[in-house]
Parts: structure tokens; C-alpha cells; sequence
């Protein structure tokens, strides 16, 4: 019985997470930090994640791989990327406002730029 109530917990949180694909970016992206003696600077991105009546009726994610070229630039790379989605206060204000129907994360892509 409790495996019937988990599947669907299952389901729904797999409306909630974030896609991305990196394939087109122009320069290597890594998750670990600069190397030592790289010159790096920290770079901050955001963007908005709408998920329209739990999903039934899509969702709206932001292009992490244009958010990332047009923040980071050209650049010889970037070190210490993340990428995550979270609600703000404003996020969560419209969600309960919406009753539900309409699920609003920011998500904010951190990192450290290369430079050339």
C-alpha cells in the first residue's frame, strides 16, 4: 500500500526538476573549481521556471546553455558551474495566489569565468 502512495510523490517531483543540455556551448564547462593561478570571476545568471497545472499542461524552463553564453561570454571557460532552481518569496506568493495551478521557481546559474 505504501509503494501505491510513493509513485505518485515520485511523479510529481519529476515535473519539478531542471533540464539543461551544455552540448551546444562554445567553451568547456566544469563543476569543479579554477584551476590554481587561473584568473576567474564569479558570474551570477537567473531565470524563471513555470510549471503550467503540475505539468498537465507543460512547462516554461530557461535556456541554461543561452543564459550561460550570454553571461559568461567568450571566455576560455567556466569553473565551479551550478545550476539550480529554488522560490523565492515572490515565487512562492504567486504559486499560493495560483493555488497550485501555476509553479513559479528562479533558477540561478553560478559560476567562475576563465579568462582567455
Amino acid at each position: 500500500m505504501r509503494s501505491l502512495v510513493a509513485v505518485p510523490l515520485l511523479l510529481s517531483a519529476a515535473c519539478a526538476s531542471l533540464r539543461y543540455d551544455l552540448a551546444g556551448v562554445p567553451f568547456p564547462v566544469q563543476a569543479t573549481p579554477a584551476p590554481a593561478g587561473a584568473t576567474a570571476e564569479p558570474f551570477v545568471a537567473t531565470g524563471k521556471a513555470v510549471v503550467w497545472l503540475h505539468g498537465l499542461f507543460g512547462d516554461s524552463q530557461p535556456d541554461v546553455a543561452a543564459l550561460l553564453q550570454e553571461t559568461a561570454g567568450p571566455c576560455a571557460g567556466v569553473a565551479s558551474f551550478r545550476a539550480t532552481a529554488s522560490a523565492s518569496f515572490h515565487d512562492w506568493l504567486l504559486t499560493h495566489l495560483t493555488l497550485g495551478l501555476v509553479r513559479i521557481k528562479t533558477v540561478t546559474i553560478t559560476g567562475e569565468r576563465l579568462r582567455t
